[in-house]
């Protein structure tokens, strides 16, 4: 049996996930796979102009941002990204020195998110969206360095990222964003990275892969955008692709 913790991106819901990922969970029918849909811990309010992109209210967000931080609102311009000759180095020109998040807000989302690892032992993949893949790839290496200091034992034993985003950590009491080739550190347990080939954030998908341990981390292209896959071909290969990280996870010793 495996359970599945799912978040989604900034403003959603787990509602409004649950119905955009519906055409993939169907596709995955293993009788031991279950999904559990959650709501961000903090009510969040769409950017002006975005109202109905984002579906029906109420929404939410993993990680706090009062308002929009700088680094977003430099994201909702993604059109100029800056480009550099590396995921990484894009990454690097992108956030500058800007914190993503704030450390309290960090601090908040990981110890909520552990919490919950807690009181449903029985969690033990996880899988996010954008923002959601940001808080998941952060809680994986939380969950890595608890284990390494405290022997905290860990839940996750396998990712799924849909257009993911780099993971963040607190050092020196800021948020800094991990980079690869910047940090030792790395997600060593199965995951899949679902990109998009015409994502203009497909940067960032791209960095998170390079913070996964390569022998056991899946690319799974599907052509399109900063969006959930939905034709029957895509969706039927995507499933197969998933299904054999579920089946590393299963072979996976922490």
């Amino acid at each position: 049996m495996m359970k599945v913790l799912c978040l989604h991106g900034a403003f959603g819901s787990a509602s409004n996930f649950k119905v955009q990922l519906g055409i993939f969970t169907d596709a995955v029918k293993q009788p031991d796979i279950e999904f559990k849909w959650i709501n961000g811990f903090t009510k969040a309010t769409p950017p002006s102009g975005f109202d109905d992109y984002f579906g029906a209210p109420p929404l939410y967000r993993f990680i706090d941002v009062d308002g929009m931080s700088e680094l977003e609102q430099m994201v909702v311009k993604i059109r100029d990204i800056p480009q550099g000759d590396s995921p990484e180095e894009t990454m690097r020109k992108l956030v500058a020195d800007k914190e993503q998040f704030t450390t309290p807000a960090v601090t908040m989302a990981l110890s909520q998110l552990l919490q919950l690892l807690d009181d449903d032992p029985e969690i033990d993949a996880i899988l996010g969206y954008s923002e959601g893949a940001t808080a998941a790839g952060s809680l994986i290496l939380e969950e890595q360095r608890l284990f390494r200091d405290q022997g905290r034992p860990r839940h996750i034993k396998c990712a799924i990222f849909f257009a993911g985003w780099p993971p963040v950590r607190i050092a020196d009491g800021r948020v800094k964003t991990l980079l690869a080739d910047e940090h030792d550190e790395m997600i060593d347990i199965p995951t899949c990275h679902i990109v998009g080939c015409n994502d203009p954030y497909i940067d960032g998908a791209v960095a998170l892969y390079g913070m996964c341990d390569e022998d056991v981390a899946t690319l799974f292209d599907h052509g399109k955008g900063h969006t959930v896959p939905r034709d029957e071909t895509t969706v039927r290969e995507l499933a197969k692709t998933i299904e054999k990280t579920f089946e590393q996870a299963a072979l996976f010793v922490h």
